[in-house]
């Protein structure tokens, strides 16, 4: 049996975050032990995907509310981490633990928040994915992509993923409690800033807890995350 390799960062910044991630994924060779690093955001923080543009979120509020602005590596639509869990999966594909493609990689992966979740008392689902208006909008968590995942019709973690040289990294954004919702409060003045729309279509695990999660309880949880990954890899889980 195969190692993972797992790292229970604690809080960072989002620039320290972000870097952490990319140097891990610089750092990965085709073949290596697979990495999960799980990790929190202090300050809170709005990451953009690899593609996304600056000048669509209003640096100045950010900045007023003591907030970071960061690129991800990877692709996907503007989060904001505050109330959250992060994951990050860095691995080879082809591989027999991650299959051959993104979507195969994806579903490995969701494997394990699902078995996660499960483990939580939360029964989640796959989303089936979402129309093309939706998935050209700024914002990651008004709508639920293909491969991301959802409790009755409400997303709860939002992942994108990038490969490169049989390598790849995965985000994923697991919401924790309502802070997500003030991210359309940062966009450009000329976007739909309801944060009403945000709030019909997601959940968290302090709403399905029935009770918030402090940061202790999210560091908690975190090695039963990696315990879930483990498992659903089959791989002995260690920490790094």
């Amino acid at each position: 049996m195969g190692c993972l390799r797992v790292f229970l960062d604690g809080a960072s910044t989002g620039s320290v975050n972000m870097a952490r991630d990319a140097e891990l994924l610089a750092g990965h060779k085709p073949g290596d032990d697979p990495i999960l690093r799980v990790y929190r955001w202090k300050p809170a923080a709005v990451t953009i995907g690899y593609n996304q543009d600056f000048t669509d979120f209003d640096e100045s509020a950010l900045r007023a509310a003591g907030y970071d602005l960061v690129r991800r590596p990877t692709g996907g639509r503007a989060i904001l981490h505050a109330d959250e869990l992060t994951y990050a999966v860095i691995g080879t594909s082809p591989d027999p633990i991650f299959g051959a493609s993104l979507h195969e990689t994806y579903l490995k992966i969701n494997q394990a928040l699902l078995s996660f979740l499960a483990d939580l008392g939360i029964a989640a689902e796959i989303s089936p994915g979402e129309s093309r208006e939706e998935a050209r909008g700024l914002v990651c968590f008004r709508s639920a992509g293909r491969h991301e995942i959802s409790v009755d019709g409400r997303k709860i973690i939002g992942s994108a993923q990038r490969r490169s040289g049989g390598v790849f990294l995965q985000h994923g954004s697991i919401l924790a409690g309502p802070r997500h919702l003030g991210l359309p409060s940062f966009l450009r003045a000329d976007v739909n800033r309801d944060p009403g729309e945000l709030a019909a279509v997601t959940t968290d695990l302090g709403q399905l807890l029935g009770a918030p999660q402090s940061d202790e309880d999210l560091d908690a949880l975190s090695p039963r995350l990696a315990d879930a990954f483990a498992s659903v890899l089959g791989l002995d889980c260690g920490l790094a």
